[in-house]
């Protein structure tokens, strides 16, 4: 097995940090000189020996030698990331991962994925803090066997090519999503213990829906109350028999387990086209095995009025809206290969960044085109879901279905700087589906005139 990865594992470390941290990241590039020329047009995949680093979904500086994807080092480069966590940054569950355009999915799938666990209130609450921890890293590694381009006349499983990708192909290969770089795992829980869960999607091959079923009879849940979205404090314990996840999500939920010794398998349930995340039907998968044995325990899930006093946003009123931005993920098949546009366009790293307005206030209309849909991931400031039910729930990525549209609303605060705003499907980032942003200070000048600095 030949694959790109942090530390030489099937997923990197652990990075924990608290709120008013200096996060020191050094990344050593020592993947092998590239062996393709390079491409002239930027969404052809390229540069898979050149990487970065993202710190998905902290809300951070998006400049110089921090949270800076628009940096890249290529082999046997090496560079000392700064990233500096304010003192009121959200405390919950991150992740980071590799975010060089042209080669986000090659290196993603291969593993250069860790978790990233902001430190704080929410787990200083008693039933808590009580709680055994997991986290839960959720890959898919779609290698294959083919012939090495580093040492020519051998064969080797590596993931080196963007075919892999194809819609059906990782639902025929037989593969698995692994947790934590295992196939299958064991967790053990007592009978009446509770414990927390920290889900991260940090896959690229499918969607997860997951759900907790007894072994001797799948109709019997073990229900999951979520806590958190996207590392966000909700304020409430929704229990839910299945938890939806797409590529970038986290959802923290809390489990207890029956008084009575039994075995549950989670399972990621099959997804209908729509709910799919390549419009292909995907089928029900075992992901690990829950063994409740031992010593009863008596444990209590949080309170909610306690987890509602942890929201770290107040919700967005219809009179602080300051302004509407509009994206509208397509794909144009008529060409081989297909065009990943937003707005029709796609990326262009040379042209003038959408411009946001710091301390401003806006809708966002987020709408997927009729072939499939794409989850919505934007960098440095995350945003407020306006659900039907009331429920409002604060995210940075958001799967937006074929032909749905979605409302979000979001603050522009403290950071200024160039960023992006893309597709969490990475092959199709990669290909195109990127945008540049920029958020400039209110006073730089007038209308929707482009400075260059």
């Amino acid at each position: 097995m030949k694959l790109r990865s942090y530390n030489g594992g099937l997923v990197g470390p652990t990075i924990e940090v608290r709120p008013g941290d200096t996060l020191h990241v050094h990344l050593k590039n020592q993947l092998p000189p590239e062996p393709r020329p390079p491409t002239p047009d930027p969404n052809v995949p390229h540069g898979f020996n050149v990487t970065n680093l993202h710190t998905h979904g902290l809300h951070v500086s998006p400049a110089g030698n921090s949270d800076n994807v628009l940096l890249a080092f290529g082999p046997q480069q090496e560079f000392e990331y700064e990233i500096k966590v304010p003192t009121d940054h959200p405390a919950g569950t991150y992740w980071y991962h590799a975010h060089k355009h042209g080669s986000v999915a090659i290196q993603v799938s291969s593993g250069m994925v860790g978790a990233l666990i902001v430190r704080g209130d929410i787990d200083e609450l008693p039933a808590i803090k009580a709680a055994q921890e997991r986290i839960f890293v959720f890959e898919q590694i779609p290698y294959a066997l083919i012939d090495d381009p580093y040492v020519p006349g051998t064969k080797a499983n590596m993931i080196e090519t963007y075919q892999v990708f194809i819609p059906d192909r990782w639902e025929l290969s037989g593969r698995r999503t692994l947790i934590n770089g295992e196939f299958i795992p064991t967790f053990k829980m007592r009978p009446g213990e509770v414990q927390r869960w920290r889900f991260i999607h940090g896959g690229t091959m499918e969607a997860l829906r997951l759900k907790l079923v007894r072994e001797s009879d799948a109709r019997s849940v073990m229900m999951q109350h979520q806590i958190a979205h996207d590392g966000i404090t909700s304020g409430r314990l929704d229990s839910v028999m299945e938890t939806e996840m797409f590529p970038g999500y986290r959802v923290d939920i809390m489990v207890k387990a029956d008084q009575r010794p039994d075995t549950y398998l989670l399972i990621d349930e099959a997804s209908p086209p729509e709910r799919a995340l390549n419009g292909r039907a995907e089928t029900r998968k075992v992901l690990a095995r829950v063994v409740v044995e031992g010593q009863s325990v008596q444990m209590s899930l949080p309170d909610e009025r306690a987890l509602a006093s942890l929201v770290p946003f107040d919700g967005i009123k219809n009179e602080e809206l300051t302004g509407t931005q509009e994206v509208k993920f397509d794909m144009d098949l008529s060409v081989n290969p297909p065009r990943f546009l937003i707005n029709g366009k796609p990326y262009d790293p040379n042209a003038p960044p959408r411009r946001l307005v710091l301390g401003k206030v806006e809708e966002w209309i987020v709408s997927s085109s009729r072939f499939q849909g794409h989850p919505f991931h934007i960098h440095v400031n995350p945003f407020q879901v306006m659900m039907s039910n009331g429920k409002h729930i604060w995210k940075d990525t958001l799967f937006v279905g074929a032909n749905q549209s979605v409302r979000l609303r979001t603050r522009y605060e403290r950071y200024v700087g160039k960023f992006v705003m893309h597709c969490h499907i990475l092959d199709h980032e990669d290909l195109g589906m990127m945008e540049l942003q920029e958020i400039v200070p209110p006073d730089s000048g007038g209308g929707g005139h482009h400075h260059q600095h």
